[in-house]
């Protein structure tokens, strides 16, 4: 019998509420406890090291039956940290730095995303992507004029006196002093009532310029895709030679699935690791932002290895009301996936995940609230319901989680182990 192992790889920073993976088979844990009776489910935590450097927290998901007491492995899920390789070059620059980066890249992507407005070429919803680039645009040019804009001020204040040769002074002198000031009471206006009404507004550009610019490289450059992939194939090769028998499931949300995606199906068409190629059976991405990704960068999933195409079974969870939501098919609708990558011939199976009923109307797109569903999926705590509820049924029905329960206990792996504090 195989033992089902999952790698959980989940979203970027501004995707996710301090998700982890004790947080994800919590909520399985739950969902088996609701539907099942005559078994009591816990977990176990531990923490291994797949190279001396990089760890994984590993966390097994056992039942006991109440008559016989007889324990067994229902699931077992490591986890695959890529943040810090992914944003490593990024995470310690400045805040007008990483504006400036951030500025950029959208003056960058604004052409792009405003002719997607016309030309929609499977994306159903560029509007709601165009309105939240502006924002971004006008967030991060705020922040680049409130230095030049603090400088000004602090200049005709009189505290300090002025050099009449300085540099800065031949600079002020050549513009309009009174248009100065009025732009920089509007600035520091506008972003005072941003740090007022948003306090974490420093965090969030700091975030998104980090992780905006991070995954423009990822995609654009290949930067940081070689050392994280090879990090993903180094953690299934621990699984295949530390777990009996394992069949291997990819649990991805947002991000985490374009990166399950590239591991299976590489780029150029290279062939995907021996331990991904002979283990993998399942993946499962929710929130998958496949379609945002290939209307922007529309060459990314051209030319991809097909060794998998016809090895996997595929599960995609999605949300009409999430703007980032991928449901795989020619409108926005819910029904059965139409399509895959391209040219890969493998279509996920669609299960549709929705928390309210009502459309989103004009106010929902002023607030965002299409950007801010792709947290739908589940809430911030463990114990209400998530998109898992529509994912067990799936697994049970296509035999990918245990459900026999065998007469001897479960006999722990032997593997060398660092317990979690």
């Amino acid at each position: 019998m195989t033992n089902k192992i999952g790698i959980y790889i989940t979203g970027l920073g501004q995707s996710i509420d301090n998700e982890t993976v004790e947080k994800h088979a919590e909520r399985l844990k739950n969902e088996l406890s609701f539907t099942t009776t005559g078994f009591d489910y816990y977990l176990k935590t531990e923490k291994i090291f797949y190279i001396p450097e990089k760890s994984s927290t590993v966390v097994q998901l056992l039942r006991k039956d109440k008559k016989t007491d007889n324990e067994e492995l229902v699931y077992k899920i490591y986890d695959f940290q890529y943040h810090n390789i992914l944003t490593d070059k990024f995470s310690h620059r400045n805040i007008f730095i990483k504006s400036l980066i951030l500025f950029s890249l959208v003056i960058k992507k604004l052409p792009h995303i405003f002719l997607k407005l016309f030309n929609r070429n499977g994306f159903s919803r560029p509007g709601q992507t165009f309105y939240a680039f502006l924002i971004l645009f006008v967030i991060s040019l705020f922040i680049l004029f409130l230095i030049p804009t603090c400088i000004d001020l602090i200049l005709n204040s009189g505290v300090f006196k002025k050099p009449d040769n300085s540099i800065l002074e031949k600079i002020i002198t050549r513009v309009d002093a009174e248009k100065v000031r009025e732009y920089s009471k509007s600035i520091l206006s506008f972003t005072a009532l941003l740090l007022l009404f948003v306090p974490q507004s420093k965090t969030l550009i700091t975030s998104l310029a980090t992780e905006f610019a991070c995954v423009d490289s990822y995609i654009n450059n290949g930067e940081q895709s070689q050392i994280l992939l090879g990090n993903l194939n180094l953690l299934t090769e621990y699984i295949a030679e530390n777990e009996t028998n394992p069949e291997l499931h990819f649990h991805c949300y947002s991000f985490g699935s374009i990166i399950a995606l590239d591991a299976l199906f590489p780029i150029a068409n290279i062939p995907p690791s021996d331990n991904i190629r002979n283990l993998t059976t399942l993946i499962i991405t929710i929130g998958n932002p496949f379609e945002f990704i290939n209307a922007y960068y529309p060459n990314y999933y051209e030319g991809r290895s097909r060794v998998m195409e016809d090895k996997i079974k595929w599960l995609n969870i999605y949300s009409l009301l999430d703007t980032f939501a991928t449901n795989f098919r020619n409108d926005n609708k819910k029904g059965e996936a139409q399509f895959g990558l391209k040219d890969i011939s493998t279509i996920p199976e669609n299960i549709n995940y929705e928390i309210r009923n009502k459309p989103l109307n004009a106010i929902d797109f002023i607030l965002l609230n299409s950007i801010k569903m792709h947290k739908c999926y589940w809430d911030s705590l463990t114990i209400g319901e998530s998109c898992l509820k529509v994912l067990l049924p799936s697994m049970k029905k296509g035999n990918l989680i245990t459900e026999s329960i065998h007469p001897n206990p479960v006999t722990p792996v032997n593997t060398e182990t660092t317990p979690l504090e």
